[in-house]
């Protein structure tokens, strides 16, 4: 997907919410996170425009982009409560049982060709993530869909090398955080969530208020990586427990800056049983490393 078609998307996007009709409500009391009953209505109410999105199952009233975009310019970022990409943790809010396997595979194993393992060091820093390579794609048609039912907590849009890329943060309804970066072409649902941000050039990434629901094997996206680098991150962090890596004095002293480290798990053994033993029987995408990580053992 060249930056012309990403733009021009997010254009039409933009142009396609900005055209529905705006009606005043002055008798219904709404909130962002409120239910709503018309999806894509738009209102206006209390000096705020509000769009009604679908947010799993639910209709939600949600600040539009234009509103959100303010917001984003004037109100501090939230401690996230998955510290995915943040120097800082914060207690995990009321939790469910998680299921059993953890996680769905999030891609078509068969299209896999190699893994990135989490927990090890890549291009000069350490990754607590991992990811899928897809290195005898011929294009980048990969669809890519939500492992863990949840909320997406943070989002951002960026520009590498030329191309727009899409990093998403999720908080697991168990207490289990995750995260996908690379993503490269997005379902409605989601573009809708990102285009409410600006494209940066960086990956610092903003909070989604209210978070939006997710629900397990939902396709989130249809296209990732670049155009000649085919691979999509993925990362899981258990909040509910640090990991064994932390236990080591002098390893949790090295990694005291960034906790997401001390909460990361080799995800290719959350899969179900089937899937984890295909998971690592394959290559490891990293030259360097290896297969040697901090979680994976």
């Amino acid at each position: 997907m060249q930056i012309r078609g990403s733009l021009a998307r997010g254009l039409l996007i933009s142009l396609a919410l900005t055209l529905i009709p705006v009606a005043a409500v002055s008798a219904q009391k709404i909130n962002a996170g409120s239910k709503c009953t018309v999806n894509k209505q738009k209102v206006r109410y209390q000096n705020k425009t509000y769009i009604c999105i679908k947010s799993g199952k639910k209709l939600v009233w949600y600040i539009s982009p234009d509103e959100a975009k303010k917001q984003v310019n004037v109100t501090p970022s939230p401690t996230p409560t998955a510290p995915a990409s943040s120097s800082q943790s914060a207690p995990v809010t009321q939790q469910t049982s998680c299921p059993t396997p953890l996680l769905q595979t999030p891609v078509d194993l068969s299209k896999v060709t190699s893994i990135l393992y989490p927990g090890q060091e890549r291009g000069g820093n350490y990754k607590a993530h991992g990811g899928f390579g897809f290195d005898n794609a011929k294009d980048n048609l990969v669809t890519v869909k939500i492992p863990l039912s949840g909320k997406i907590s943070r989002v951002v849009r960026y520009r590498e090398l030329g191309e727009v890329q899409y990093l998403f943060e999720f908080d697991g309804n168990c207490g289990v955080s995750f995260r996908f970066d690379h993503l490269r072409k997005l379902t409605p649902k989601f573009e809708a969530v990102v285009n409410a941000f600006p494209i940066k050039e960086d990956t610092r990434t903003d909070p989604v208020n209210p978070p939006v629901s997710v629900t397990v094997g939902e396709v989130i996206a249809t296209e990732v990586g670049f155009l000649n680098n085919v691979s999509v991150d993925f990362g899981v962090y258990d909040m509910r427990q640090k990991n064994e890596a932390s236990k080591d004095p002098a390893w949790a002293s090295a990694h005291s800056q960034y906790p997401a480290d001390s909460y990361g798990i080799c995800w290719l053994n959350s899969l179900s049983q089937a899937d984890s033993a295909a998971v690592n029987l394959l290559p490891s995408r990293d030259g360097i490393n290896g297969k040697k990580s901090d979680y994976c053992k």
